[in-house]
C-alpha cells in the first residue's frame, strides 16, 4: 500500500470519528400513556383491581369539593361524560370547583367506604394537570329517585325533578327528600356556609353530586342550586287538625281539652261542652250572665300550616232563641297563646252561617271549606269569639246560643 492510500484510510478514519461523535444521543422512548374514561375507570375496581399500575389518566370537571364546607379536607369529586368518582388527596386539596383537570392514575388505589367507591390518594402536584381553571359545569344528568334507590349514578352531578323536603328546618345534617313516593337523604355538613339557612317548603328541582353513606345521599354543591316554590305533592286529604268534642264532659270547659282554650274578655262567661241525644258540641251564651257585656274566645290549637299548600277549615254551627248575639271567626298568625288573645292581631273568616231560629234551636250548618292559603307556611291559631249581653230588665239582651262542632283543618 503506497503512501497516499494510507494517509486517505487515516484520514477516512479520524473524520468517521469526529463525526461519530458529534451524533446527538438517542433518548428513550417517551411513555405511552392512555387516557380512559372514568366509567372505565370504575370497571377497573370491577374487575379486580386494587391499585393501578399502568400510564393510564382520566380527564373530567371537578364538580364537588370542599370550598364551601360540605366535604372533608380530604376529598373531591371528578365527572366526565362517561361517568363520576370520589377522589381522595394527600397533602393540600388545591381542587377548584368546576375547574377541568387531568389525573394521572398510576399509584392510586381503590377503596370502599360505606358503599362509596373512592379513588386515590392523589397528590395534585404530582399527579394532576390543570386544563382549565374556569371551566363549565358538567349538565346535570336527569334522574329520579328511584334510579338513585337502585344504584346508579353514584358520585355525578344530577337534576332531580318534582320533589320536596318532606319537614320543615334547616340544611344541616340529614334531611328527606321525596317525590311523594321515595324517600332521599340530602346530608349538609354543620360546617356548610349554608347549613343553617331554611330548607325551601315548595316542590321542584334539586342539583347535587350523588354521594353514599350505606344508601345513597345528596351532597348540595350550593343551596342555591334549588328551584322549589310549587305546590307540594301528596297532601290532598292530609289533616292539620280534627276535633269533634266527643271527649268533651257536659258542661266541661273546653280548656281541659288538650292545646284548647277559652278566654273571658269581658263578662266572666267561657265556652263549654254540652250534649242532647248523644251528641256532643260546645257553645257560649250570655243568658243569664246579668252582664251588660260578655265577650267570650275559644282558641283551638296551634295548626302548622308550615309545608301547606291548599288549607281548609270546616266547622258545624248552629244558634238557639237568636235574639242578636253573635259568633265571629277569627285566624292570627302572630298570637303568642297568651291568656289575652284580643291584643294580638286577628283577621276575620267569613264563613256559611246556620238559618236564625228566634224560638228555638236551628239545625247544625256545614261553614263551607274556609280558604286558609293566606296562612300558608306559618303556623296559625284560630278563634271563635262569641259576643252577647244580658243585663236583667233593659231591652239590649243579646242571649243567643252558638254552638259549634266537628273541627277540621285540612288540605284541599
Amino acid at each position: 500500500m503506497n503512501v497516499k492510500i494510507q494517509i486517505a484510510l487515516i484520514l477516512l478514519l479520524i473524520s468517521t470519528f469526529f463525526l461519530s461523535c458529534n451524533k446527538e444521543p438517542v433518548p428513550p422512548p417517551e411513555p405511552v400513556i392512555e387516557r380512559i374514561g372514568v366509567a372505565q375507570l370504575r370497571e377497573m375496581h370491577e374487575n379486580g383491581v386494587l391499585s393501578v399500575d399502568t400510564n393510564v389518566l382520566v380527564r373530567g370537571v371537578i364538580t364537588l369539593t370542599p370550598e364551601l364546607g360540605n366535604l372533608p379536607d380530604f376529598v373531591a369529586y371528578l365527572q366526565d361524560s362517561t361517568g363520576g368518582i370520589c377522589l381522595t388527596v394527600s397533602g393540600d386539596n388545591t381542587f377548584a370547583l368546576n375547574s377541568e383537570v387531568e389525573v394521572l392514575c398510576r399509584g392510586a388505589s381503590f377503596t370502599e367506604y360505606n358503599g362509596l367507591l373512592q379513588f386515590g390518594d392523589i397528590s395534585i402536584s404530582d399527579q394532576v394537570r390543570l386544563i382549565r381553571l374556569t371551566a363549565e359545569p358538567p349538565a346535570p344528568v336527569k334522574v329520579t329517585i328511584a334510579d338513585l334507590l337502585a344504584g346508579k349514578h353514584q358520585a355525578e352531578y344530577v337534576l332531580i325533578e318534582n320533589v320536596q323536603f318532606r319537614d320543615p328546618g334547616t340544611f344541616s345534617g340529614t334531611k328527606i327528600l321525596t317525590d311523594c313516593d321515595n324517600e332521599l337523604d340530602v346530608y349538609t355538613r354543620s360546617g356548610a356556609t349554608f347549613a343553617s339557612e331554611k330548607l325551601p317548603t315548595g316542590n321542584g328541582t334539586i342539583k347535587g353530586v350523588i354521594s353514599q353513606f350505606n344508601k345513597a345521599q345528596l351532597l348540595l354543591r350550593d343551596h342555591t342550586e334549588l328551584q322549589m316554590t310549587g305546590d307540594r305533592c301528596g297532601l290532598a286529604g292530609v289533616v292539620y287538625l280534627q276535633e269533634d268534642f266527643t271527649t268533651l264532659a257536659r258542661y266541661g270547659d273546653v280548656s281541659t281539652l288538650q292545646g284548647w282554650k277559652t278566654y273571658s274578655q269581658a263578662g266572666g262567661k267561657s265556652w263549654y261542652g254540652n250534649e242532647v241525644s248523644g251528641r256532643k258540641w260546645v257553645q257560649a251564651t250570655a243568658y243569664n250572665s246579668g252582664q251588660a257585656e260578655v265577650i267570650t274566645w275559644m282558641i283551638a290549637p296551634v295548626t302548622d300550616l308550615t309545608l301547606a299548600v291548599k288549607p281548609y277549615l270546616t266547622f258545624d254551627s248552629a244558634d238557639g232563641y237568636d235574639n242578636g248575639a253573635t259568633m265571629e271567626l277569627f285566624a292570627s298568625a302572630d298570637y303568642s297563646g297568651s291568656s289575652t288573645p284580643w291584643t294580638s292581631t286577628w283577621t276575620p273568616l267569613q264563613f256559611t252561617r246556620p238559618a236564625s231560629n228566634p224560638s228555638g234551636y236551628s239545625q247544625f250548618v256545614s261553614s263551607g271549606q274556609v280558604d286558609l292559603s293566606p296562612f300558608k307556611g306559618k303556623k296559625v291559631y284560630l278563634a271563635w269569639v262569641y259576643k252577647g249581653a244580658d243585663l236583667s230588665g233593659t231591652s239590649s239582651d243579646k242571649t243567643t246560643t252558638w254552638e259549634v262542632d266537628n273541627v277540621l283543618v285540612a288540605e284541599k
